[in-house]
């Protein structure tokens, strides 16, 4: 592990040993940031060593106890061997779309675009279309009755989406999968079917 996911783990050790912690408390302890907080938290789920138990909040595992008391260091190169399920690309456009989301709950598309582009993507604002009307589809966003008012006199405006809370499963961006009809929850390992039924 890095250090930081160390110091992680150790902020929960010592301030939720034995509760579920949120995102949000563990930037508050940690002074870290967003990306910080949900590199170092997939790095320790990966090993074992704490567990979702609700959107977006974490505990220690028998295993992260363990860790802690042994001040154990053992576990930094990452994990071994094949990785079972759906793979999740750490930083892909769609990831920082999802995190962008998160942050402003209520948003357009340039909205998102302005916040994630790096320069060089392709389409940008096709793919992220394409993103929010996957997770639209299958129960994540709702599309707001009020446009953005456009930049062009003729423009009828930019459509705006609403992520509610209950829907925020987590930091790990949902996986839409437009073959198999499909989105992929890494926070909560759900699979969704595009028209919202469980898969």
């Amino acid at each position: 592990m890095a250090w930081i996911s160390e110091q992680l783990l150790a902020a929960i050790g010592k301030h939720s040993p034995d509760e579920c912690i949120t995102v949000e408390r563990l930037i508050a302890l940690t002074g870290l940031d967003v990306r910080q907080v949900d590199n170092a938290q997939r790095k320790l789920r990966n090993h074992g060593l704490i567990e979702l138990t609700g959107p977006g909040c974490y505990r220690l595992t028998s295993a992260g106890k363990e860790a802690l008391a042994a001040g154990s260091t053992a576990l930094r190169a990452g994990p071994k061997g094949a990785q079972p399920g759906t793979r999740i690309f750490r930083d892909t456009l769609r990831s920082r779309v999802w995190r962008a989301i998160r942050i402003r709950r209520k948003f357009s598309i340039p909205d998102l675009e302005m916040l994630v582009a790096q320069g060089g993507e392709r389409d940008i604002a096709s793919n992220i279309r394409k993103y929010l009307h996957g997770l639209e589809r299958a129960g994540y966003l709702m599309k707001l009755p009020r446009r953005e008012a456009g930049t062009a006199l003729t423009s009828n405006g930019f459509a705006r989406w609403w992520l509610p809370d209950d829907k925020d499963t987590g930091p790990r961006a949902p996986v839409l999968s437009v073959a198999k009809g499909t989105v992929y929850d890494p926070n909560t390992e759900a699979k969704i079917r595009i028209s919202g039924r469980p898969a």
